[in-house]
């Protein structure tokens, strides 16, 4: 995903329905500092947080060049969220990344 890219439309879809960045988290049930960090990207939302921020809006995940499934967008969710983790050692994250290629070289079957 282009953070930056998100970013430029979450901050689209938001004007659109003018609304503050303000009234945007209070609606999404977020902070204001977490939508100011998703629209200039500082900060990406998780694809199950992008899935609420779509339905929220009323577009689909592929407004914003996503193409996933709900198991897909699980895994990958799940995934994201070890390899951002600090506690787990380099070692474990690349033995994840690799069965996670392998997983992936198996859908493109």
């Amino acid at each position: 995903m282009n953070d930056l890219n998100i970013g430029n439309k979450l901050k689209t879809l938001r004007k659109g329905r003018k609304l503050t960045q303000a009234d945007a988290a209070d609606l999404m049930g977020v902070s204001r500092c977490t939508v100011s960090n998703y629209e200039c990207g500082r900060r990406s939302p998780s694809l199950s947080e992008l899935k609420r921020i779509a339905e929220f809006y009323g577009v689909g995940l592929d407004y914003f060049g996503v193409v996933a499934t709900d198991e897909a967008m699980e895994i990958l969710t799940r995934a994201r969220r070890l390899f951002e983790n600090p506690d787990i050692p380099q070692e474990k994250k690349a033995e994840l990344y690799m069965e996670l290629a392998q997983f992936a070289a198996y859908l493109k079957k």
